[in-house]
Formats: C-alpha cells, structure tokens, sequence
C-alpha cells in the first residue's frame, strides 16, 4: 500500500475517507478487474450500464486513484494531437471515427460528472500546444495537414498576443489552442467513479494486490485474503502491466514529475494565466502546466527515470527527487512565480509506447482475459474509450468498439529487450535533454544526440525528432 500519496490524492481524501476492505475470502463473480483506476473503473461502469444484473469484483493494490489516475497533471485530452499515428494504424474512416469519439469523450465525461455530482473542478476550456523555441515551430503541421485530409479542424491558430494571453507566459515562440481539451483533479474523478461504482453494485477490494493470474478455462486471480474465480478478466494495469511477460517489451514505463504551488490567485492573474487552460510544449521531455480553479500552478516535467527491467516498486512513490529542477522551469516560463511557494511534488508512472496510442486485445491462448493499457501521457480522457472497448470484449460483442485496429493487441515494432533498454533508454533520455537544452539556446544539436533522441518513443504529442 503507497503511503506517500500525491498532492491531488491527499486533497480527494479531505472529501472522500471512504477505503474499501482488502479481499479476505474466496470470490466467485461475472467479471474480475485487476486495477482500480480509470480504466477499469470506466469498464466496470460500462458493463453494468449493459448488464446490470452482472457480478463485477474490481481488486486494487492500493485505493482506487493511487496510482497513475491519481498522480497526472489533469489534463482531459483528445487523440487529436495523435492523428497521424492512429490513422496509419487504423485508416482514414477507422481513424477518423476514433478522432471524433475521442474528443466527444472529453464532453460525456464532463457530461456524466455533472449527472452524478463528481466535483473533480472539470474545466472545458482548452489547450494550448505551443513551440518553446524556434527549433519546435510547427511540431504541428503534419497533424494539421492529416486532420484537413478528414474534414476535421480542432486547432485553431494563435498569434503572440493570444498565445501570451492563453499561456500567460512570453516564453512560447509559437502555438496552437485545441478548445476540446478539458482539465480537472484527475483524484477528484478517480474516487467519484469509485463511488458511482459502488452505487451500481460493483464490488471493490482496495489494498488487495493481485499475487497470480491463473490462466485457467475459467480465470481466476489470486490475492493475499482470497481468489477470485471469474468467467471474464479484465487486466487495467497501465505501467504495472509490464509485470506480465507478455507486455515487458511493449510498454515502457517511466516516471513523470508534477509540483503544485501553494493558492496564488494575484501571482496568477498578473502573468494573465486563467481560465484552467491546458498548456505543453514540443520537446521530447515534455514540459506540461495548468492552474487549478483554487488558484495553484500545477508545473509537469515528462521523461523522468526508468526502472531497471520495468519493475516499478515503489521508486516511483516518494517525493519527486527534480522538485528544483521542475520549479526552476515553471519560473523561467512564468517569472512572476519566483516567490511563490510550492506546496506539494510528487511523481507518477506514466508509460511509453512505440506508436505513442495505448492497445487492446485478448490474452493469447485466453478467450477471457481481455486488457488495456500504455495511454503515453494521455489517458484520462482515452480511459473512457477504452470503458467501451473492454466492456465489449468480455461481453463478446462484435462491433466497432471490440473490432477496431487498436483492440487486437500490441503492433509488432517493439521495445528492446533487456538490459539494452534500461542502458540504452539512459542513453536516449540524456540525449533528448541535450537536444531540448540546445534549442532553447539556439544552438544545434550534436548530431549523434540527434540520432539518439530519435529512439525515444512517441510522447504526449509528437516531436520533430521522432
């Protein structure tokens, strides 16, 4: 069980005390889900939605929000910035409906917090993808120009003036707003989900960690209190799914660190920073920030360390050790910061994927153990999406939501293997520090870190190196 709780998570907690029992006897349900967050909390919610008379047990190692769905920077986004990728995986019409479903997820989930009163401070205002210097400068076109193809126009441009007053800082060369991203205390929803579960009748075991998955006709899961004996399994696992061997060289996972200020409404309102707008620029290690409706900055930093081997643990649990080194990027882009005192710095598993899109599928040699995961920066609004598509694999439908391209598994290109990832992956991460570093200088890079960055795996939106 995780004691250092992130800033958001302890902040949800101040509202909701509510922890759910460990497992401590032996279970026999419909459908068994192996991970509280918002994937399987969106899964369980869409299957009662279908079959409400189903048994559904979710188990959970922590409480429901404690891990990635409780620790992101709360950004509710498309896969608008995606587009190029997932139109060569799934084609044009395939492509383009996954687009529009996507940013109609951001709407249903402000849409269904409203209807069961979740205040996670869900803000539909935007956001701003922006070039920090010149080097990164239409980071966006290609998305552009395969959105166009579609008859899809999400972007709108910006010129100085917007951008400054959208950013709140002059620290952008260039940028692009996205008005259907939302923002909100990723926690807030995380733990009002749980709740609607709950109400719907899911059964929930917090602090009960899956020990085996038995890959039997019929599955079951085994915990420290019990097993539970399913007729589907559902594995919403995201960084933790690289524990399974069939996932070890496909998702890459990696830590992201976040700060929160202390409330600072006048420091905010004098850099012009409202509203809750989303911003993120182009570099491969990405720098990501919004304010909050209390009045906080919340500063990101992606492409932190790499557990050896992916085993997670608890490395990723504790303060983050780049507080300074995030703060100190939050005042060089928004000065009038410099005294205001941050209150809280955490870090988060995020994942990293080849093609940058999470995928779907089916355990092979199983007809019933179904996953998801590997959202790469980008999956409190996804997650929805992927509700629909597990639900409809273990209900066995065959229809545009079990059928599309991204739910038959992982594609071919893969990580490597270890130990050349973890080395190599040390490697590739410092070169992409010194490239970003070397434009913000205006100087080019080397050409070998050049060629390194280029290894990176496709982040929150994609690069020029990439």
């Amino acid at each position: 069980m995780i004691v250092n709780r992130s800033f958001w998570l302890r902040q949800a907690l101040e509202h909701d005390t509510d922890v759910a029992e460990p497992l401590a006897r032996d279970l026999k349900v419909d459908t068994c889900i192996v991970g509280g967050g918002f994937t399987g909390l969106w899964t369980a919610i869409n299957l009662k939605r279908h079959e409400p008379a189903m048994e559904i047990a979710i188990i959970e190692k922590d409480i429901c929000g404690g891990g990635a769905s409780g620790r992101n920077g709360g950004f509710c986004m498309t896969w608008m910035s995606k587009s190029t990728t997932l139109l060569k995986l799934c084609g044009g019409q395939e492509g383009g409906r996954l687009l529009r479903e996507s940013a109609l997820g951001v709407k249903a989930i402000g849409e269904f917090c409203r209807d069961h009163d979740i205040d996670c401070q869900f803000q539909h205002n935007g956001w701003v993808w922006t070039a920090s210097n010149a080097a990164q400068a239409g980071a966006w076109d290609s998305t552009l120009e395969a959105l166009d193809k579609l008859g899809l126009h999400p972007y709108e441009p910006l010129d100085q003036n917007q951008l400054a007053e959208l950013t709140g800082s002059e620290g952008h060369h260039s940028g692009v707003l996205e008005p259907g991203v939302a923002t909100l205390q990723p926690a807030m929803l995380a733990r009002g989900l749980r709740r609607v579960a709950l109400e719907l009748g899911v059964k929930i075991f917090e602090s009960t960690a899956m020990l085996e998955l038995i890959r039997d006709p019929t599955p079951s899961v085994r915990t420290a209190g019990g097993t539970v004996t399913a007729d589907a399994v559902v594995l919403a696992l995201n960084a933790w799914a690289h524990e399974l061997p069939e996932f070890r060289r496909t998702v890459l996972p990696i830590a992201a660190d976040v700060i929160a200020t202390r409330p600072a409404h006048e420091h905010l309102q004098s850099a012009g920073l409202h509203d809750c707008v989303a911003v993120s620029d182009s570099r491969t290690l990405v720098n990501f920030y919004r304010t909050t409706t209390e009045g906080r900055m919340v500063w990101g930093v992606g492409g932190g360390a790499i557990p050896f081997a992916g085993r997670l643990g608890t490395s990723f649990d504790y303060e983050s050790p780049r507080r300074d080194q995030v703060a100190a990027m939050m005042r060089r882009f928004v000065p009038s910061l410099e005294s205001v005192e941050i209150e809280a710095a955490w870090r988060g598993p995020a994942t990293r994927t080849m093609t940058g899109l999470p995928f779907f599928g089916t355990l092979s040699g199983s007809d019933n153990i179904h996953y998801g995961h590997g959202y790469t920066g980008n999956g409190v609004g996804p997650c929805y999406l992927g509700g629909k598509i597990l639900a409809s694999k273990v209900l066995q439908q065959r229809d545009e939501w079990s059928e599309t391209p991204i739910a038959q598994g992982p594609v071919q290109n893969r990580l490597p293997p270890e130990p050349v990832r973890y080395f190599g992956g040390g490697l590739v991460r410092a070169a992409c520090a010194r490239v970003d570093h070397a434009q913000d200088e205006s100087r080019q890079p080397s050409n070998l870190d050049r060629h390194l960055a280029s290894f990176a795996p496709a982040g929150l939106a994609p690069t020029k190196q990439q």
